[in-house]
């Protein structure tokens, strides 16, 4: 009964919602129709104020009457006559087309230039009306928007009883008083434009203070709009008149004018209201029926769902020993069996993360014990080289540290990664012992950029190229070593080089070819070059592994040019597996 109300409610309040968009809608484009009719109007008036006003004959013209107000000369009524014929031909001209026009020239000396007859009065009326009076705090080259006013001339005033009116002051010359240019639309060419549209919608065009300037209803002009309308909203409801209606609030872009359209919003809802309260009948009757007979069905479905909901509870106390049996073959029956399933699994899983757990600890222990014989060393061959500096042999006290040192790296397997700074200090140590194990002594350099100093590698990637070129480039002689380090984008470069003796184009064209054919097995080897038995071939393997494709190792050489290593990698800073140093 609840859901059925709910949606007959809802269907009519969606029903009605829609209306009243489209109402709005239909309401925003008429005015917007209705917005193009009145610019274009509103924009040939000030177009014809324009002309008017940077019109040179009729400026000239108008200074004359201007010139010529003083008495004195005979010529001067001459003058004043051909001078005002000509301004109200000009008048007559720019007012032919476009619907009836009233142009008027106010001058500060009380002549008024019209394109109609002001028989049997004339207009110096006008000067003494209050609005006029306001006219004279305007800056010049105003252009000022009237709106609604009684119809100040005449002859016209039965016929078209208000006018919509178009003020510009301007100057003669400089630093004289404001003369205006008055143009005057009949209110029946606005109202014509909001009759257009349906009976049902009124649309009403005001000024800035609220007051109507044209309507369906002329009565209403010049009368201030109710405030029932809250004209600082685009768009709303209220009551006016004992009637609820919707109202549209559109501004216009000149004269601080809006309009707004006002539909009752009975006429909105009463064409559907009865055909929607026949449908929400009959509706409801169906719904009744329908509602009986799915909560008999919905209750044959839902109760196996019912235990099922159930069992997850109880497995969310945690009891993984519930299981459901039930007799249906259906996707509920299907989804019993795989929660079975799944706690089965669990149970299982929990079973051998217990077991997991149990050989960690184990393995941990074993670990725990077998780090006991690599600090064992470490510290003997500490107290050894504390012993040897004491008796002042620091050569081979220094020589003791660097060799502890080097196996520390090499025995300790917890970081796989070091900061490059960290592994050229390794290489330097690997030099310090192979110099002290040969006659001949080997120079080494490094010239590392410093953006590269905290870059991490794997360990030992440098120490199988040092040794290879110490044993095989240098020939256990006398030379230089370098390594250099730069970034260029994401990647980082190594290059380690020596001053040897190189090797042939043969040579290098078998050793490049064993770095590049990594998957080739037959030539895998397994070079016992390096303190770990790390070789050439397994460094560049063991870069491939951790690196893919984004990796490179190239290798340069001719006779007696030494050889050049360069390798390539991603740039990754500060990375570092987690592990206990030993």
């Amino acid at each position: 009964m609840i859901p059925s109300i709910g949606i007959l409610v809802l269907t009519n309040f969606y029903i009605n919602k829609e209306l009243l968009a489209k109402a709005y809608s239909r309401s925003e484009q008429s005015m917007e129709v209705s917005d193009l009719y009145i610019g274009s109007i509103v924009s040939d008036m000030v177009k014809t104020l324009n002309e008017i006003q940077y019109d040179q004959t009729t400026m000239a013209n108008l200074r004359v009457l201007w010139d010529t107000a003083e008495p004195g000369e005979s010529a001067k009524p001459t003058k004043r006559f051909y001078a005002s014929q000509a301004v109200v031909e000009k008048l007559n001209q720019l007012t032919l087309f476009g619907g009836k026009t009233y142009a008027t020239i106010l001058l500060p000396t009380g002549d008024h230039l019209t394109n109609f007859s002001t028989y049997p009065s004339d207009l110096s009326f006008i000067y003494k009306e209050a609005w006029f009076q306001d006219l004279h705090k305007l800056p010049v080259n105003h252009t000022f928007f009237f709106g609604g006013q009684p119809n100040y001339v005449p002859s016209e005033r039965k016929q078209d009883p208000h006018i919509i009116t178009i003020i510009r002051s301007f100057q003669l010359y400089a630093n004289t008083p404001n003369a205006y240019i008055m143009l005057s639309k009949s209110e029946k060419q606005f109202h014509e434009i909001f009759s257009k549209y349906q009976e049902d919608q009124t649309l009403i065009l005001l000024d800035a203070k609220g007051q109507v300037i044209s309507g369906l209803d002329t009565q209403q002009v010049g009368t201030t709009l109710s405030d029932s309308f809250d004209l600082s909203l685009p768009r709303g409801r209220t009551s006016w008149k004992g009637q609820d209606y919707i109202y549209v609030n559109h501004s216009l872009s000149y004269g601080n004018w809006r309009m707004i359209s006002i539909t009752p919003l009975q006429d909105i809802t009463r064409k559907i209201s009865s055909k929607l309260s026949e449908i929400f009948t009959v509706q409801f009757i169906f719904f009744i029926l329908f509602s009986i007979a799915l909560f008999y069905i919905l209750r044959q479905f839902t109760k196996p769902i019912v235990q099922l909901a159930r069992m997850a509870m109880q497995v969310e106390a945690g009891n993984l020993d519930v299981r459901l049996q039930l007799k249906q073959k259906d996707e509920i029956a299907k989804l019993s069996s795989a929660l079975n399933a799944m706690l089965d699994r669990i149970k299982q899983m929990l079973e051998q993360v217990k077991q997991e757990q149990t050989r960690k600890r184990m393995a941990e222990l074993e670990l725990l014990q077998a780090q006991i014989h690599p600090h064992f060393l470490f510290n003997t061959l500490n107290s050894i080289r504390l012993r040897v500096m004491m008796k002042g042999e620091r050569e081979i006290g220094m020589i003791i540290g660097s060799l502890s040192t080097l196996l520390r790296m090499t025995i300790n397997r917890s970081n796989e990664f070091l900061p490059l700074h960290e592994e050229v200090k390794i290489v330097s140590q690997y030099i310090k012992l192979m110099n002290f194990r040969h006659h001949e002594h080997v120079t080494f350099t490094s010239d590392l950029a410093s953006d590269t100093l905290l870059c991490s590698i794997p360990r030992l990637t440098l120490q199988p190229l040092i040794e290879n070129a110490y044993i095989h480039g240098l020939q256990q002689r006398s030379g230089v070593i370098a390594i250099h380090s730069w970034k260029q984008g994401e990647m980082l470069y190594l290059q380690v080089e020596d001053d040897g003796i190189g090797m042939d184009a043969d040579k290098l064209e078998k050793l490049q070819d064993m770095l590049t054919d990594s998957l080739n097995e037959s030539r895998l080897t397994n070079e016992k070059t390096g303190l770990n038995g790390i070789g050439l071939k397994n460094v560049f393997e063991r870069l491939r592994i951790i690196y893919g494709d984004m990796c490179s190792m190239t290798v340069l050489s001719a006779p007696g040019q030494g050889l050049k290593w360069t390798i390539t990698l991603p740039y990754h800073e500060g990375r570092k597996e987690e592990g206990d140093d030993v």
